[in-house]
């Protein structure tokens, strides 16, 4: 029987059944025999005849009553063995939670359960996968982040001793410029690191109508000082959407593509455009650099994963040590797996490909449009398609 509810009200019914007729049997029996007492031995005058009549109803209610204080403690002691056995299913999931080790996320079966606790046991089982989800994200997290860091920490290590073993002057002052390399690359990972378990742990976030435009003016404003000392240009075209989102998050998103771009695609330019498609916002990002190729855009976007290697502004003429710090550095693999988690929050994707003239990288980020503005853009469509 499936249903919790049909069990009880079926087993409640056999029991008030059992018990009502027991009583009726018993009331029955009791008053037929009383009635056959009299017939055997009538009265003998009419007033004896309205005595025994009064005593025979007073007798028959007697036996009605009498047996119910029987049967109401009996009733109600069949109804707690019934709902007993009508919940044990229940008890049996409390116990099965109750003795679980905490590290224990498998999910529950719901073979033989009643339907009413099949949501529960869905919903049990869709919170296991969700804290296994988040202790398999923590303990990648650690994993990663231990590996990540412990490279540049050596590294800083070493040329802390070569600058201290260091007796010419250009080679102790090389040794310091590569600290403070290494000193920008553990910072940049450090802060990638805290940006991405941020998105892992499903906080929720401040979504509100906003304008994509006002992001990458925004962010490209940030970024210019980067972009002058890599030699790049950076262009936003005309154009605007409005989406649904977090600002702070977006900006996060644009400001690793542009980092991408400046670090690793030795572009010269970098161009912004923004656009509505349909029921969507699309952000794209081109430059015309060295691109990524086609059988690595898939690994590109995992964690920790990065490319061939950024282009070094060493050999460029009048690159400043900002601009050499920041273009040559090799980044943290993390730029586009943030992206990506970004996207996904937001109800969104996005792609890699090549620009269509010329070489470089262009990505396409989809998001949808905020309700006011994918409702004009349905009643221009609508007006569009009227005329």
């Amino acid at each position: 029987m499936k249903s919790l509810r049909l069990r009880l009200v079926l087993l409640t019914t056999a029991a008030v059944a059992v018990v009502w007729l027991v009583t009726a049997v018993f009331t029955w029996r009791s008053a037929l025999h009383e009635i056959e007492d009299l017939l055997r031995h009538p009265p003998a005058t009419a007033r004896h005849m309205q005595k025994e009549r009064a005593d025979l109803a007073g007798e028959i209610a007697e036996h009605l009553l009498l047996p119910m204080l029987y049967a109401l403690p009996g009733l109600a002691l069949v109804l707690v063995v019934a709902v007993g056995f009508s919940l044990r299913p229940l008890r049996r999931l409390t116990d099965e939670v109750a003795t679980r080790a905490p590290d224990r996320l498998t999910p529950i079966t719901s073979a033989d359960t009643p339907s009413e606790i099949v949501p529960l046991i869905r919903r049990l089982n869709a919170l296991f996968a969700e804290i296994d989800r988040a202790l398999e994200n923590e303990r990648r997290f650690t994993a990663d982040a231990s590996h990540e860091l412990r490279t540049p920490l050596a590294a800083l290590r070493a040329q802390a001793q070569v600058a201290l073993a260091a007796t010419d002057g250009a080679q102790r002052r090389h040794a310091l410029e590569q600290i403070i390399l290494g000193c920008d690359r553990a910072t940049h990972l450090v802060a990638q690191l805290l940006t991405l378990a941020r998105l892992d742990a499903g906080t929720p976030h401040a979504m509100q109508d906003l304008a994509l435009r006002r992001v990458a003016e925004e962010i490209l404003a940030m970024s210019a000082g980067d972009a002058i000392a890599c030699h790049c240009d950076l262009v936003l075209c005309d154009g605007d959407a409005r989406v649904r989102g977090d600002a702070l998050l977006l900006e996060v998103l644009l400001r690793n593509l542009v980092e991408n771009s400046l670090r690793h695609g030795g572009a010269t330019r970098i161009e912004v455009s923004i656009a509505p498609e349909d029921a969507r916002a699309v952000l794209t990002v081109v430059d015309n650099g060295r691109g990524i190729p086609v059988d690595q855009r898939e690994r590109v976007q995992q964690r920790f994963c990065r490319g061939a290697g950024a282009v070094r502004l060493d050999t460029v003429p009048g690159a400043g040590a900002r601009g050499h710090n920041f273009c040559s550095s090799a980044g943290s693999g993390l730029g586009l797996s943030i992206v990506g988690r970004i996207a996904e929050l937001h109800g969104g994707t996005f792609e890699i490909g090549s620009p269509a003239a010329g070489n470089g990288a262009l990505v396409r980020l989809f998001l949808p449009l905020a309700a006011t503005a994918a409702n004009a853009a349905g009643a221009d469509r609508r007006r569009t398609a009227d005329h």
